[in-house]
């Protein structure tokens, strides 16, 4: 993942130069909130002369596609010891804890903390999943009501924050702060990391990394939500949902993605509330029928019944947001979703359920290894001749793709012609 060039909306406040530490009594002044909802600064004012504070350093909520604290973690660790020894100053810490996942390597500097190693999970968003994996080593979100504002683990004054937090905290010190995110751009096999001021419109981002997007965006991931690609007036701020925006392609199939985030969220859930384990799982299995063909417009209208009841149900802020990202799908890519049920089709391409195999007549080089593999006897073709494969007959298993050592099977995507009759190898145009 690299960093984009900053450019005359961008500001470098959290990406800037380490310009050294900063004070406790900065810290206890800030004016700030915490991405994941927990309203940071207040919190911090909160444990002011309590006694047996805790601070909780969450390096382990990011979505798989945007890992902005392993990213702060390697390159501005300076920044993000320096507002931590300071905040744990300010509120007379008692007790670190860096819940972080195996791919982080965080070093403490100037004071111990406790190191509880846990894989990444948005469910981690919730505080009290924290708590409780702290304590018993488990995956389960468990909100309950507060006495007070800080009160947190084991019902101890607590202070949770991230790294981005912990860098925007650094940043505010400075003469130069402006409010900035830090957003994952994903275009294709493309990643760009970029620091927008808070504020700036999507369609201001795309123009100055000079990025596109042909169907409509995601903003947010698996707890995200599909956006109209012909309204990207939305403005940035200061949420973990802005941590990443996807763009797509014509090839890119909008019923295989909302799939794929269903299979996420489905295996990121703990699995504690009923509407949202249940939920979840009918989602999954309707946009599974969706990409097979199988579905029905009942099925996606039930998909906008499911998502407020998930809503209205769940527990954590997983659960109440984890459904957006499904119920947007459909309202914003409902004519794509639906072609694979009515016309029958994958538009992209892409789901194999559709894509026919071909063998490429460039690339094949008829040694018949397919042709023996093939369980359906889908294929015809001998020695040094381009073999063809019967489109009725085939059944998509992919096993004669899996054989060919030349690559030439592929999922026909409209651009490769291939010969209505056996023809040598090399003679075909």
């Amino acid at each position: 993942m690299k960093v984009a060039d900053c450019t005359a909306s961008q500001v470098r406040s959290i990406l800037g130069p380490y310009e050294g530490g900063i004070s406790a009594d900065a810290v206890k002044a800030s004016e700030i909130t915490g991405k994941y909802g927990n309203p940071f600064s207040a919190v911090v004012k909160d444990v002011l002369g309590k006694e047996n504070t805790v601070v909780i350093v969450n390096l382990a909520a990011d979505d798989a596609q945007a890992s902005i604290n392993a990213y702060l973690v390697e390159n501005h660790s300076d920044k993000i010891n320096a507002s931590l020894e300071a905040l744990v100053e300010a509120v007379n810490a008692r007790d670190i804890f860096v819940l972080t996942p195996p791919e982080i390597s965080f070093e403490c500097k100037g004071f111990e903390a406790n190191i509880v190693v846990a894989d990444r999970c948005l469910v981690y968003r919730e505080e009290s999943a924290l708590y409780h994996r702290i304590e018993t080593g488990e995956l389960r979100s468990c909100p309950q009501e507060k006495d007070f504002l800080s009160e947190g683990y084991q019902n101890r004054p607590t202070v949770t924050v991230d790294a981005e937090t912990l860098c925007k905290l650094y940043a505010t010190t400075r003469p130069d702060y402006a409010d900035s995110k830090l957003i994952v751009v994903k275009e294709g096999g493309t990643k760009l990391l970029a620091e927008f001021k808070v504020g700036t419109q999507i369609s201001a981002i795309l123009e100055e990394l000079g990025c596109k997007t042909e169907k409509n965006p995601l903003l947010g991931g698996v707890l995200g939500e599909f956006l109209s690609k012909d309204l990207l007036s939305e403005a940035v701020e200061y949420t973990a949902k802005w941590d990443l925006l996807v763009l797509f392609g014509a090839k890119d199939c909008l019923a295989d993605v909302t799939l794929k985030l269903a299979e996420a969220a489905d295996a990121e859930s703990c699995g504690k509330c009923v509407l949202c384990r249940e939920g979840t799982w009918h989602i999954l299995s309707i946009l599974k029928d969706v990409t097979a063909g199988k579905a029905k417009k009942a099925d996606l209208d039930m998909i906008l019944d499911i998502g407020p009841l998930i809503h209205a149900g769940a527990f954590c802020s997983f659960g109440q947001n984890m459904a957006n990202a499904f119920v947007s799908s459909v309202e914003k890519n409902r004519e794509e979703l639906e072609a694979h049920f009515i016309k029958k089709k994958c538009p992209a391409g892409v789901c194999k359920a559709f894509a026919k195999m071909v063998i490429d007549p460039v690339k094949c080089t008829g040694c018949t290894d397919c042709l023996d593999e093939c369980p359906e006897d889908a294929i015809e073709g001998k020695k040094k001749f381009i073999h063809l494969i019967d489109p009725d007959m085939c059944d998509n298993c992919g096993k004669c793709a899996e054989v060919c050592e030349e690559g030439a099977i592929v999922p026909q995507d409209g651009t490769i012609r291939v010969p209505k009759k056996l023809v040598r190898v090399g003679k075909f145009k």
